[in-house]
């Protein structure tokens, strides 16, 4: 296929494709904290939800095995209307129905990412310059600020005008908007995604245990990453903690602009600045002070337990360094994610980033609401500042030995 007409839809098949994602990563824990479920517990069901994420590899094989072609993602989009629309209408009738209904959406996601990443690299394969990339990054923070900010932010004040029903109707109503909204994403990639962009792939695919010293790899990025997972879904129930709970008491207005709006941003241009200062002074030369970020992180929602911040902008100033720090710090990863997944894919769409990110993260995120439970905000923010420096010092010991022994990156 030749270079592509256009990128309208690069922007309408990302926002489909993070719309769905979003949901189940944050929206999932607000919801669940509001409807009266335990810390603990809702961190839990949470973490549950991104499961199918960590199980995309084997999803892979299967779809590059025997699916294929641009139907598969109508038909995705399709699902996921249907499973959007039943998660709105039965909203409040039972915990179990909408946890069911909650991974279906998951696991549908996380098929409609594969489709898409593939779709995406088969069709831009012969694009010149990457104004496809910058089109796909964009889109996909865009989504997570409509559905992570602006939802959030609706169903704040929706909750405050339906006084008596307001929190099972304000979801409900939230999700029907959210619904109309993908719906008229995927009618837009119906008419505008164009020819076979995700043929049938049958060769051999490099699989992790096929590269060098991957086991080490992936213990240092689970090492790394421990701080980050641990704090990932805390920091919002601090956000959302009344002050005798020793949390800010924010409201969902405050939440999706500081956390949801401001933090999306943010995180998007510390991503975006570690990337060009490893373009420009090398990766080996940085690892070290981005993978420090990864740490400062929590240290900045530590020093938020002693100055307690007030006002919406405040908040959003401290959400912003957080955020950046965080994705300057995982610019450090993306060495290890390609060491582990191999020569393949050090220049293409990664089809391991996200699932080995999300293994490394999922048992530090299930568990971080019972020690919630167990310890106050300060004390848990200082113990993950605290295991940063720990991992950070493990990692470099681990690094010097590597070295002796002539292994890449470790």
């Amino acid at each position: 296929m030749k270079s592509n007409e256009g990128g309208l839809w690069t922007i309408t098949l990302f926002a489909a494709n993070e719309i769905p994602s979003v949901v189940v990563t944050f929206v999932a824990l607000i919801m669940f904290l509001q409807m009266g479920l335990g810390t603990g517990m809702s961190t839990l069901y949470a973490s549950v939800l991104l499961l199918p994420w960590v199980g995309q590899p084997l999803m892979r094989k299967f779809m590059y095995g025997a699916l294929g072609g641009r139907m598969w993602l109508h038909v995705a989009e399709v699902l996921l209307t249907v499973l959007m629309a039943s998660f709105a209408l039965t909203l409040g009738t039972g915990k179990w129905c909408t946890l069911v209904l909650l991974a279906g959406i998951s696991l549908l996601s996380a098929w409609h990412d594969l489709l898409a990443r593939c779709y995406y690299e088969r069709r831009t394969m012969y694009a010149q310059g990457n104004a496809h990339g910058i089109l796909r990054a964009l889109s996909s923070q865009m989504s997570t600020v409509l559905t992570y900010g602006l939802m959030i932010m609706a169903v704040g004040v929706l909750q405050i005008y339906f006084r008596n029903r307001a929190i099972t109707y304000s979801w409900a109503l939230g999700c029907y908007i959210l619904t109309g909204v993908y719906m008229l994403l995927a009618l837009m990639n119906l008419l505008l995604l164009r020819g076979n962009g995700n043929p049938r792939m049958t060769e051999k695919r490099d699989w992790p245990w096929h590269s060098p010293g991957w086991g080490r790899q992936t213990v240092a990025l689970m090492l790394m990453l421990l701080p980050q997972g641990l704090m990932f879904y805390s920091r919002t129930v601090f956000l959302l903690a009344r002050p005798q709970h020793g949390g800010l008491g924010c409201t969902l207005q405050e939440v999706g602009f500081a956390h949801g709006t401001i933090g999306v941003i943010a995180f998007l241009v510390g991503v975006s600045a570690g990337r060009a200062l490893q373009y420009r002074y090398g990766e080996e030369n940085l690892k070290w002070p981005l993978a420090l970020c990864l740490g400062l992180s929590p240290a900045v929602y530590l020093a938020m337990t002693q100055c307690e911040p007030q006002g919406v902008w405040t908040l959003s100033a401290y959400t912003f360094m957080a955020q950046m720090l965080f994705g300057l710090g995982l610019n450090a990863c993306r060495r290890y994610i390609e060491n582990i997944s191999g020569e393949r894919y050090r220049k293409t769409v990664n089809p391991l980033y996200i699932p080995v990110i999300s293994l490394c993260i999922l048992m530090p995120m299930a568990l971080s609401g019972f020690m919630l439970e167990k310890m106050t905000f300060e004390e848990f923010f200082l113990a993950d500042a605290l295991c940063a420096v720990l991992m950070w010092g493990m990692i470099w010991m681990g690094t010097m030995r590597g070295r002796n022994r002539n292994i890449p990156y470790i």
